[in-house]
């Protein structure tokens, strides 16, 4: 990785001294008009960007915190990033997004852009487990992590209540007359033993609430009702329901770990001529916008995600703030906002 440009670096280039840069940046000072334009040529040729976090630290701030999410490709990110900026704007903060691709890298491949983006501090979403225990929470500004992954006590965490919300929602299924309830969502290549143990991870964590809702029931555990999916989105809920149907498994409930893949298999329910709720029952998880929307409108768990980013806002500012304690972790309600796929 090439080392960042410096001023010095433009300076010595432009055959210039550090001040005469420093007043080309900043728009001040008299030169000749010559130097001026030998100045910002040079600056554009070794592609020198101001670092914003260095100027804030001598200014007082920016007033600026920053989001970095996965890509919008779900509807939960777009919604979660809405209710962080409308809350931070009542702070009295602005919001800087940065997004990372849910298949590449991951949060570590946004962190450099973290530096020159010069929040005064970060919201990190955690979409897999954090390596060398959380090291990449560890930097020169304060973090914040949102999800469903160890912070290894190297920064504040605000996650939600996942197994016990769809423990939950299980039960009411099975009270509402379900018997035979499948569920989408399960990590790719999972085993019974690792999503059982697993003490991280939203998909992981999803499951073993499903799998306790039905022992605490009395149900047996058709494990082939559990069925993986890679990609949380439409077109996955398409593709498991899909996959679904094509079986001789007949559900007569479906449980989806987000509402993304519920909203894409009820269309492939409704495509197929499933009638919901009349011939299966589903439920989703987030509690996004477009479920009360959908037709039938989507029975979802809602894991307060208001209070979630609100949560991660007010932690975050009070580091910014000057709080230095130990980190913390916060874990928000749920309830289940029935609509009208289910019968519950």
């Amino acid at each position: 990785m090439n080392e960042r440009v410096t001023i010095k670096d433009v300076a010595r280039e432009a055959g210039v001294s550090i001040k005469t840069v420093s007043n080309v940046l900043n728009n001040t000072g008299s030169m000749r008009p010559e130097t001026r334009q030998r100045v910002e040529e040079t600056i554009h040729r070794l592609g020198y960007t101001v670092n914003i976090s260095a100027r804030a630290m001598r200014g007082g701030g920016t007033r600026l915190i920053g989001l970095g999410i996965f890509d919008f490709s779900q509807p939960f990110a777009p919604y979660l990033a809405d209710i962080v900026i409308d809350y931070a704007r009542e702070r009295q903060y602005g919001v800087i997004i940065n997004t990372y691709g849910q298949g590449g890298g991951g949060l570590p491949s946004i962190i450099e852009d973290t530096y020159r983006l010069g929040a005064d501090g970060w919201l990190f979403f955690t979409e897999r487990p954090l390596l060398n225990e959380g090291a990449v929470l560890e930097q020169p500004y304060p973090v914040v992590a949102m999800g469903d992954y160890r912070t290894h006590g190297k920064a504040d965490l605000v996650t939600m209540p996942n197994t016990e919300a769809v423990r939950h929602a299980v039960r009411r299924l099975v009270a509402g007359g379900c018997k035979r309830i499948a569920m989408l969502g399960a990590p790719t290549g999972w085993t019974r033993d690792a999503v059982m143990s697993a003490d991280e991870g939203t998909q992981a964590l999803r499951t073993q609430g499903f799998v306790e809702g039905l022992l605490s029931c009395g149900v047996d555990v058709d494990w082939r009702m559990i069925i993986p999916v890679m990609e949380w989105n439409l077109s996955g809920g398409v593709r498991a329901a899909s996959e679904l149907l094509d079986s001789d498994l007949n559900p007569d409930a479906i449980i989806c770990l987000n509402d993304a893949m519920a909203l894409g298999a009820m269309h492939e329910l409704q495509r197929r001529g499933v009638r919901v709720p009349d011939d299966m029952q589903i439920i989703g998880f987030d509690n996004v916008p477009e479920a009360r929307y959908a037709v039938p409108a989507l029975t979802s768990v809602n894991p307060h995600v208001e209070e979630y980013a609100k949560k991660a806002v007010d932690m975050l500012i009070e580091r910014i703030e000057g709080y230095r304690g130990p980190a913390r972790n916060f874990v928000t309600d749920f309830s289940i906002e029935e609509r009208a796929s289910t019968r519950l």
